[in-house]
């Protein structure tokens, strides 16, 4: 498994974290608490990413810089894009919360969603790394894209949740659907779908509400899913 280098790490860090604050910029401060690391270390990384163009130097912090889109590329390759009408569509036809999740390395990130029709709903945390399991979706990735080293991965895991996958496994390769029960939040159910672009598994997408509500659904839910993203040609291959 690919071993953490830590100022790559930390360079990442700091980037994950001006992203999450949209349009609003981050303090040197606030940087090196959520770090755990000295200002005037923080402050290194920062001065290099601003003079990369990957950040830029407001009055009172920091924001992203023109280099992170210029990397990034065009907003059109976005999966989330891609694959709009379709979630437009699972959201209409379900009336539950609709998200977009991808793996980033040992983590599953949700960088999109839909809100419920709903008062009482799920209402997820975006653009924020959660451990692959139990999530819906962390199960989709290991059961239809594992990775090298996903062993090792797993091993750091509840032995209970590497049982529970490990049952689980047979059934989300043949129905393309994978469940959380109240796993991750006690009241909350999901269903997670693949989206395929190129015959590669690029994201999930989760339909997630209250257990009570949901829980009944969860297999329709997904199939609604799938028949939406194989007619778009994003199905499973």
């Amino acid at each position: 498994m690919t071993s953490t280098h830590r100022t790559v790490n930390r360079i990442v860090r700091i980037l994950e974290s001006v992203a999450r604050s949209g349009a609003t910029a981050v303090s040197l401060a606030t940087l090196a608490r959520e770090l755990e690391a000295p200002k005037s270390s923080v402050y290194g990384f920062v001065r290099g990413l601003c003079a990369e163009g990957y950040l830029d130097e407001v009055h009172d912090g920091y924001v992203l810089g023109t280099g992170v889109a210029h990397v990034l590329g065009p907003a059109e390759n976005s999966v989330v894009l891609l694959i709009e009408d379709v979630l437009e569509e699972i959201s209409a036809r379900t009336g539950e919360t609709v998200t977009v999740a991808v793996r980033v390395a040992s983590s599953v990130v949700y960088v999109h969603s839909l809100p419920a029709d709903y008062e009482v709903c799920y209402v997820p945390q975006l653009k924020v790394r959660r451990p692959l399991l139990p999530t819906s979706s962390g199960k989709l990735f290991f059961a239809l894209q594992p990775k090298p080293g996903d062993e090792e991965l797993l091993a750091g895991f509840e032995p209970d949740q590497r049982s529970n996958l490990q049952a689980e496994l047979p059934g989300i390769r043949s129905s393309g659907t994978a469940l959380n029960r109240g796993e991750t939040v006690p009241d909350v159910a999901a269903t997670a779908v693949g989206v395929f672009v190129d015959s590669v598994l690029t994201a999930a997408i989760t339909i997630a509400g209250p257990i009570t509500r949901t829980e009944p659904h969860l297999q329709h839910y997904g199939d609604i899913a799938r028949e939406l993203l194989n007619g778009a040609g994003f199905g499973q291959p």
